[in-house]
């Protein structure tokens, strides 16, 4: 029912998604588990850096080490009393040298940034927030959210669906009943 309403609110407009202005792709898919998600965001990251855009990763950071957690009574306190900014976004590559290691940016951003010269790679769980400070810091013209299908509030100008072919959308039921994190009919989107 959750997952239900949060579409609804998206597709009416009710919740809206924040245009940063440039190319976002969105590299996805609608169940748990590997489908191959990181190869392909190296493989469009890689493509696209050679083509001269000016690239930068938006991961989530999976499995990283999370910096102190900020509780939620002083982040009301920061956002409604004293108006100050929320922390920066973790810079795991500025696209010239990787500035954390697997265990603070997680192991997939980290793979990344090794892999990936030239492209920026920043971890943090508000994808709008660290595309923004991409664009404003690095002067970046390309975001590619790795496993952003389900982060609404950033549309992507292309979005691209893994499926693993073994087993596409295992019993069709959504977590915790299987492995589906929406519904199968939203591969529309």
């Amino acid at each position: 029912g959750l997952v239900h309403l949060r579409f609804f609110l998206y597709r009416n407009r009710i919740l809206k998604d924040q245009p940063l202005g440039c190319l976002v792709v969105v590299v996805g898919n609608l169940t748990v588990g590997g489908t191959g998600k990181t190869p392909v965001v190296e493989k469009f990251a890689r493509s696209l850096r050679n083509r001269g855009r000016k690239v930068a990763i938006l991961s989530r950071g999976y499995k990283s080490k999370e910096v102190k957690k900020e509780s939620l009574k002083s982040r009301l306190w920061r956002t409604y009393v004293t108006g100050a900014p929320a922390p920066a976004p973790r810079i795991v590559s500025d696209g010239k040298t990787v500035l954390l290691d697997s265990e603070q940016a997680g192991d997939e951003p980290y793979m990344l940034a090794k892999n990936l010269p030239g492209v920026v790679v920043l971890v943090d769980k508000d994808r709008v927030k660290s595309g923004s400070y991409a664009i404003k810091k690095f002067g970046c013209d390309t975001l590619i959210l790795d496993d952003g299908m389900q982060f609404l509030p950033l549309k992507g100008r292309l979005n691209l669906l893994l499926v693993d072919k073994s087993n596409p959308f295992g019993n069709r039921k959504l977590l915790p009943r299987g492995i589906l994190r929406e519904p199968v009919r939203h591969l529309k989107r």
